[in-house]
């Protein structure tokens, strides 16, 4: 009878000894599958704010009742209430069009299309009666629950801090 119960004892010390092993494991692949969906739903929100910025800049002049062209703000501000979903962060929202290689940056301090070289690699295959209108928009991710890194030997336990790029390109009419 003493045996059996020393066997017991003995089994339940290394279910915890086995247990404290397996646990750290299993948060960090918590940890990293919250952080991957993270990243993966901010790229999603990034493309879409592009697009529908982009979508707005187009269709702000066609509007019946709203004739004038959206301005540089108003398509900021749309863009930035579109990634209010998302957790922590920071976006740069460049605006620009470009009328048969003649670019104009709608937005101060553009990199969408800052010289005349098109460095936005967009180009019209009719540029004479269409313009393009360039929606850039750069977010820098920061993971929603961070860990212990160290950054000199690049071992991250879980993803580390990452741009995000997107652009969205739509023509317009003449």
């Amino acid at each position: 009878m003493k045996g059996t119960l020393r066997n017991q004892r003995s089994r339940r010390g290394q279910s915890l000894v086995e247990f404290a092993l397996i646990l750290p494991l299993v948060l960090l692949l918590v940890v990293n599958v919250v952080n991957f969906g993270s990243f993966l739903y901010t790229c999603i929100a990034i493309s879409n704010a592009a697009r529908a910025g982009a979508q707005y800049m187009v269709l702000s002049s066609a509007s019946v009742g709203y004739p004038r062209d959206a301005i540089a703000s108003q398509i900021t501000t749309l863009v930035q209430n579109d990634l209010g979903s998302t957790i922590g962060g920071s976006a740069t929202v460049n605006v620009c069009t470009n009328n048969n290689g003649t670019y104009h940056p709608i937005s101060i301090g553009t990199s969408a299309c800052a010289s005349a070289n098109n460095t936005d690699g967009y180009s019209d295959p009719e540029p004479t009666h269409y313009v393009l209108a360039t929606v850039d928009v750069t977010y820098t991710w920061l993971p929603p629950i961070p860990l212990w890194e160290y950054s000199k030997l690049k071992i991250h336990a879980t993803l580390p801090t990452q741009t995000i790029h997107r652009t969205a390109v739509m023509r317009m009419i003449q």
